[in-house]
């Protein structure tokens, strides 16, 4: 008889502890070099953001283990392509051509793209309409390097990241940077002395919609995930999230 119990309950105790570890792994990839939406903290080298609080809670919101994977921003569709990741979180923009390979989620923020000159060129360079023939720093792989490529005769230099496009720019490299408003404005309240060398102008071309991705035969965890992002609108805590890392009201 002591034995039979013994037996019980040791099965009871491995189901129990089943039960426990049954959050799934939700492997996500970024490109971590998006603030604020995904960047590194210098500090504590913790991968942090908007979009990272964002997927970390919606994950767990749909019982999810959130595991987030650092890499190249052309590569994360691939991976997504794949299966080697679960989701993309890295500052997407719906696009045409994009939904032709993915699934968007529902979308979580609403962009658009500016420009970023030398202070000494202010007034030479007014907009989108004055960069024909310019120097040209955009981040590859992003929708502001598909709009660089429609300007005619713009001579065009692509980096892994929106921070390495606007350091060209105040080394003298490139006559404007080309970038989503809100990555730029914040990249310059983190540094001043770039920001005193640069004019944000205040043209804003487009209203690009930023989504997280999948795979287009992974409808059942893009429902899980949307589901997750409405609840969080829902109970506030997305207006949260926006307020901590934007700094102003949704």
């Amino acid at each position: 008889m002591f034995l039979k119990n013994a037996l019980t309950a040791l099965l009871i105790g491995s189901l129990m502890a089943g039960g426990a570890a049954a959050a799934k792994d939700l492997r996500v990839a970024s490109n971590t070099t998006f603030p604020p939406f995904e960047f590194v903290n210098t500090q504590t080298q913790e991968i942090t953001g908007f979009e990272m609080d964002l997927i970390r809670e919606m994950g767990k919101r749909a019982g999810y283990d959130v595991k987030i994977i650092n890499m190249g921003f052309d590569g994360i569709i691939p991976a997504v392509l794949s299966g080697s990741v679960d989701v993309g979180a890295s500052g997407f923009s719906v696009t045409e051509e994009r939904k032709k390979r993915v699934l968007f989620l529902d979308s979580f923020y609403k962009s658009g793209l500016t420009v970023l000159i030398n202070k000494k060129d202010e007034g030479k360079i007014k907009g989108f309409a004055d960069l024909k023939g310019k120097k040209l720093a955009v981040q590859i792989g992003t929708t502001a390097a598909q709009k660089a490529k429609e300007i005619e005769d713009a001579k065009i230099t692509t980096f892994n990241n929106a921070g390495e496009a606007i350091l060209e720019l105040g080394m003298g490299g490139a006559d404007a940077v080309i970038n989503d408003k809100p990555v730029t404005s914040y990249i310059l309240t983190q540094q001043p002395k770039l920001a005193a060398k640069t004019v944000h102008l205040p043209e804003l071309l487009s209203a690009d919609d930023f989504a997280m991705l999948v795979k287009k035969d992974n409808k059942a965890l893009a429902d899980e995930l949307n589901a997750a992002l409405k609840a969080m609108q829902a109970d506030g805590a997305y207006k949260q999230l926006y307020k901590k890392w934007f700094g102003e009201e949704l």
